[in-house]
């Protein structure tokens, strides 16, 4: 059976929705910034549509979830923003003010995922991020619904979601301009790639990134990225030419970071 819960004293101040709500955030930004992901402008964020909100917790109507969402910026506990490569995306992403980091344990200097520390200046407030331990997560941050954007076993719709989001994002434009995201998404569900799959197919992206085709004439030459995944290019052989290193391999995560 799914639990959901929240804090008593955000309940307070928020009511019982709002409550849930910022808990469950507190929990996916607490991941995000346990695995160095997702930190922009000073703080770590967790990004979802309304639609899918409205499946994470099936007792609200997206309206519902909409609303909530519109009154904890109001009390401005909930900030919004958008840091998608790809502009025509509309993906609202989410981070947390002091007052509820600070509900949660998770006030501290801030720490980018380069390792650099930020320190506040006299007069300046807090800053609202935090690079945190995943064994110190708080206790009450445990017991969350497993189906969660970033999280660690989501349903197989949503997991094919953010792992096809997360490979579009990396995925680089041609000249700039990225196009060809429905045909894209069309090659990807029928691939269904499971997790080593997308190890994978991130090794063998980073390694095309990186070759002279992909780097020539300002990505001129770049193929759409439904041709890269119907043509399965993570298959191609490739021979490095003499200055130029093997490919990184990517690294070992339960979910590829691409």
């Amino acid at each position: 059976m799914t639990e959901y819960h929240f804090n008593a004293e955000l309940a307070q101040r928020h009511g019982v929705n709002g409550a849930i709500f910022l808990h469950a955030m507190a929990f996916w930004i607490a991941k995000n910034q346990a695995n160095g992901r997702h930190f922009h402008e000073g703080r770590t964020w967790t990004y979802n549509t309304l639609e899918a909100l409205a499946k994470l917790f099936p007792f609200w109507t997206r309206r519902q979830v909409e609303r909530i969402v519109a009154k904890l910026k109001e009390d401005g506990v909930l900030l919004t923003g958008n840091f998608s490569q790809d502009k025509t995306d509309r993906t609202v992403w989410y981070a947390l003010a002091d007052s509820v980091l600070e509900v949660y344990g998770l006030l501290a200097p801030s720490i980018s995922p380069d390792g650099e520390m930020h320190f506040t200046k006299p007069g300046e407030p807090f800053p609202d991020s935090v690079k945190c331990n995943k064994e110190t997560v708080t206790d009450q941050l445990n017991n969350i619904p497993p189906i969660v954007p970033q999280g660690d076993k989501p349903d197989t719709m949503d997991q094919q979601e953010l792992l096809f989001e997360r490979f579009w994002s990396a995925y680089p434009p041609r000249q700039g301009k990225r196009g060809g995201k429905k045909a894209a998404r069309k090659a990807w569900d029928k691939l269904k790639p499971d997790l080593a799959l997308c190890r994978r197919m991130a090794a063998a992206l980073d390694r095309d990134k990186r070759s002279p085709q992909w780097q020539e004439a300002h990505g001129k030459y770049i193929p759409m990225a439904s041709t890269w995944l119907n043509g399965r290019a993570w298959e191609d052989e490739y021979i490095a030419p003499p200055d130029q290193p093997p490919p990184r391999m990517a690294a070992r995560e339960e979910v590829p970071t691409w």
